[in-house]
Protein backbone atom coordinates (compact mmCIF):
# COMPACT_ATOMS: atom_id res chain seq x y z
CA UNK A 1 0.00 0.00 0.00
CA UNK A 2 1.51 3.23 -1.03
CA UNK A 3 1.19 6.66 0.55
CA UNK A 4 -1.57 7.45 -1.90
CA UNK A 5 -3.53 4.78 -1.27
CA UNK A 6 -3.35 5.56 2.65
CA UNK A 7 -4.55 9.15 1.75
CA UNK A 8 -7.30 7.66 -0.63
CA UNK A 9 -8.69 5.33 2.30
CA UNK A 10 -8.15 7.65 5.14
CA UNK A 11 -10.54 10.38 3.19
CA UNK A 12 -13.02 7.81 2.63
CA UNK A 13 -13.03 6.91 5.64
CA UNK A 14 -13.38 10.25 7.16
CA UNK A 15 -16.06 11.21 4.89
CA UNK A 16 -18.34 8.07 5.58
CA UNK A 17 -17.21 6.80 9.24
CA UNK A 18 -19.98 8.51 10.97
CA UNK A 19 -22.87 7.12 8.72
CA UNK A 20 -21.95 3.75 8.88
CA UNK A 21 -21.29 3.66 12.53
CA UNK A 22 -24.80 5.64 12.64
CA UNK A 23 -26.11 2.67 10.25
CA UNK A 24 -24.87 -0.17 12.13
CA UNK A 25 -25.72 1.38 15.18
CA UNK A 26 -29.41 0.85 14.00
CA UNK A 27 -29.16 -2.24 13.28
CA UNK A 28 -26.91 -3.94 16.06
CA UNK A 29 -27.85 -1.93 19.17
CA UNK A 30 -24.75 -1.88 20.78
CA UNK A 31 -22.03 0.34 20.66
CA UNK A 32 -19.00 -2.38 20.88
CA UNK A 33 -20.56 -4.70 18.10
CA UNK A 34 -21.11 -1.49 15.71
CA UNK A 35 -17.65 -0.49 16.11
CA UNK A 36 -16.28 -3.80 15.20
CA UNK A 37 -18.63 -4.06 12.21
CA UNK A 38 -17.83 -0.36 11.51
CA UNK A 39 -14.08 -2.07 11.19
CA UNK A 40 -14.58 -5.03 9.00
CA UNK A 41 -16.72 -2.86 6.73
CA UNK A 42 -13.57 -0.53 6.01
CA UNK A 43 -11.11 -3.41 5.87
CA UNK A 44 -13.27 -5.11 3.47
CA UNK A 45 -12.69 -2.04 2.04
CA UNK A 46 -8.83 -1.52 1.69
CA UNK A 47 -8.66 -5.68 1.32
CA UNK A 48 -11.19 -5.09 -1.90
CA UNK A 49 -9.64 -2.08 -3.16
CA UNK A 50 -13.03 -1.14 -5.08
CA UNK A 51 -12.54 1.70 -7.97
CA UNK A 52 -15.65 4.48 -7.43
CA UNK A 53 -16.88 6.44 -10.17
CA UNK A 54 -18.49 8.67 -8.08
CA UNK A 55 -19.50 9.45 -4.25
CA UNK A 56 -23.05 8.14 -4.66
CA UNK A 57 -21.14 4.64 -5.88
CA UNK A 58 -18.75 4.94 -2.65
CA UNK A 59 -21.42 5.33 -0.29
CA UNK A 60 -23.90 2.66 -1.59
CA UNK A 61 -21.41 0.21 -1.34
CA UNK A 62 -19.99 1.23 2.36
CA UNK A 63 -23.74 1.40 2.87
CA UNK A 64 -24.51 -2.40 1.27
CA UNK A 65 -21.31 -3.73 3.22
CA UNK A 66 -22.34 -2.53 6.65
CA UNK A 67 -25.43 -4.10 6.12
CA UNK A 68 -24.26 -7.35 5.16
CA UNK A 69 -21.92 -7.10 8.52
CA UNK A 70 -24.48 -6.49 10.52
CA UNK A 71 -26.66 -9.24 9.61
CA UNK A 72 -23.71 -11.61 9.67
CA UNK A 73 -22.97 -10.11 13.87
CA UNK A 74 -27.31 -10.67 14.16
CA UNK A 75 -27.08 -14.32 12.50
CA UNK A 76 -23.96 -14.81 14.61
CA UNK A 77 -25.93 -14.03 18.18
CA UNK A 78 -29.22 -15.36 17.12
CA UNK A 79 -26.80 -19.39 16.28
CA UNK A 80 -24.82 -18.35 19.54
CA UNK A 81 -26.29 -16.24 22.47
CA UNK A 82 -24.93 -15.68 25.35
CA UNK A 83 -26.07 -16.68 28.84
CA UNK A 84 -26.52 -13.37 30.95
CA UNK A 85 -25.63 -14.51 34.68
CA UNK A 86 -28.26 -12.12 36.05
CA UNK A 87 -31.51 -13.19 33.91
CA UNK A 88 -31.20 -16.60 36.30
CA UNK A 89 -33.81 -16.70 38.63
CA UNK A 90 -32.72 -16.86 42.10
CA UNK A 91 -32.33 -19.94 44.54
CA UNK A 92 -32.70 -19.83 48.14
CA UNK A 93 -29.32 -20.16 50.09
CA UNK A 94 -28.15 -20.64 53.75
CA UNK A 95 -28.52 -17.04 54.29
CA UNK A 96 -28.22 -13.70 51.68
CA UNK A 97 -25.40 -12.88 52.54
CA UNK A 98 -23.60 -15.95 52.44
CA UNK A 99 -25.51 -15.93 48.51
CA UNK A 100 -24.44 -12.37 47.85
CA UNK A 101 -20.73 -12.94 48.25
CA UNK A 102 -20.85 -16.51 46.72
CA UNK A 103 -22.80 -14.69 43.71
CA UNK A 104 -20.28 -11.45 43.69
CA UNK A 105 -17.95 -14.25 43.58
CA UNK A 106 -18.67 -15.85 40.58
CA UNK A 107 -20.40 -13.24 38.54
CA UNK A 108 -16.43 -11.52 38.78
CA UNK A 109 -15.16 -14.67 36.82
CA UNK A 110 -14.76 -14.76 33.47
CA UNK A 111 -18.23 -15.33 31.30
CA UNK A 112 -17.42 -18.91 30.29
CA UNK A 113 -16.49 -20.07 33.93
CA UNK A 114 -19.56 -18.33 35.88
CA UNK A 115 -22.44 -19.05 33.38
CA UNK A 116 -21.88 -22.67 34.20
CA UNK A 117 -21.03 -22.54 37.88
CA UNK A 118 -24.52 -20.88 37.99
CA UNK A 119 -26.45 -23.50 35.64
CA UNK A 120 -24.61 -26.56 37.90
CA UNK A 121 -24.71 -25.63 41.19
CA UNK A 122 -27.67 -22.61 41.73
CA UNK A 123 -29.89 -24.04 38.81
CA UNK A 124 -28.80 -27.50 39.11
CA UNK A 125 -28.41 -28.44 35.72
CA UNK A 126 -26.75 -31.59 34.68
CA UNK A 127 -23.55 -31.08 32.61
CA UNK A 128 -25.29 -32.36 29.29
CA UNK A 129 -27.96 -29.86 29.58
CA UNK A 130 -25.48 -27.02 29.67
CA UNK A 131 -23.99 -28.36 26.99
CA UNK A 132 -26.82 -28.45 24.98
CA UNK A 133 -28.05 -25.16 26.55
CA UNK A 134 -24.63 -23.65 25.69
CA UNK A 135 -24.66 -25.72 22.40
CA UNK A 136 -20.93 -26.79 23.51
CA UNK A 137 -19.38 -29.89 23.87
CA UNK A 138 -19.72 -31.53 27.02
CA UNK A 139 -16.16 -32.19 27.79
CA UNK A 140 -16.02 -28.03 27.06
CA UNK A 141 -18.65 -27.75 29.48
CA UNK A 142 -17.03 -30.17 32.49
CA UNK A 143 -13.32 -28.52 31.79
CA UNK A 144 -15.12 -25.24 32.71
CA UNK A 145 -16.83 -26.06 35.56
CA UNK A 146 -13.52 -27.80 37.03
CA UNK A 147 -11.23 -24.67 36.10
CA UNK A 148 -14.08 -22.13 37.19
CA UNK A 149 -14.16 -23.84 40.70
CA UNK A 150 -10.22 -23.79 41.43
CA UNK A 151 -10.74 -19.91 40.33
CA UNK A 152 -13.65 -19.29 42.26
CA UNK A 153 -11.79 -21.11 45.24
CA UNK A 154 -8.60 -18.49 44.50
CA UNK A 155 -11.16 -15.58 45.17
CA UNK A 156 -13.15 -16.47 47.93
CA UNK A 157 -10.46 -18.77 49.44
CA UNK A 158 -10.41 -22.53 51.21
CA UNK A 159 -10.04 -25.38 48.67
CA UNK A 160 -11.76 -26.30 45.31
CA UNK A 161 -13.58 -29.68 46.57
CA UNK A 162 -16.42 -27.98 47.65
Amino acid sequence: MTINDKEYFREIYQRNVDDIYRLCFSYLKNPHDCEDAVSVVFCKLMKKNPVFDTPQKEKAWLVVTACNECKSVLRARKRHPKIEISEYPQQKATSDFERREMIDAIVSLDEKYSSVLYLHYYLEYSLTEIAKMTKQNTSTVRSRLFYGKKKLAQIIGGNDDE
